[in-house]
């Protein structure tokens, strides 16, 4: 069985290099390039699956990507962060990720006991004001039966 030889099509990312190794400039402008390239195909393809919070997500990661690309100019590949530095980020992150699910949860059960006591509120009004409407109704009926009974007694005499 022979193997053919495939064509791999020419980056345009070039690392240069001479006696002395990789430049980093290079590589940093070369990422720099990969970065507009990935961003442009990004805005090229708006929708990447058929479920829009993934695409969210996706769109969200990328510009975390970037972000972090500009603020540290290196991506998380590269980072040589200590394996202990890295445990403490993510613990940190968690930390404050469960301060907001834990005032996000306090105001959901806020705006939910505060819906409540308003529906109660609500709810009593209207039985206050079908009981008045019931009166009003009864009033009504027996002042048409006294109107009735006038005009019957003022015929009959």
């Amino acid at each position: 069985m022979s193997r053919k030889k495939i064509n791999k099509p020419e980056s345009p990312f070039k690392v240069r290099v001479d006696n002395n190794g990789i430049y980093v400039s290079a590589l940093k402008q070369d990422n720099a390039q990969l970065t507009q390239l990935n961003y442009d195909l990004m805005k090229k393809y708006k929708v990447k699956t058929s479920d829009p919070v993934t695409n969210d997500v996706i769109d969200r990661i990328f510009i975390r990507h970037q972000q972090g690309m500009k603020k540290f100019q290196v991506t998380m590949a590269q980072n040589s962060k200590s394996i202990p530095a890295w445990i403490e980020d993510t613990i940190e992150e968690l930390i404050d990720a469960t301060c907001y699910l834990s005032t996000l949860k306090d105001r959901v059960e806020k705006r939910e006991n505060d819906l409540l006591k308003e529906i109660d509120r609500i709810t009593d009004d209207n039985q206050i004001a079908w009981l008045h409407n019931s009166k009003l109704e009864d009033r009504i009926k027996k002042l048409k039966e006294e109107l009735h009974n006038g005009k019957k007694t003022k015929v009959g005499s």
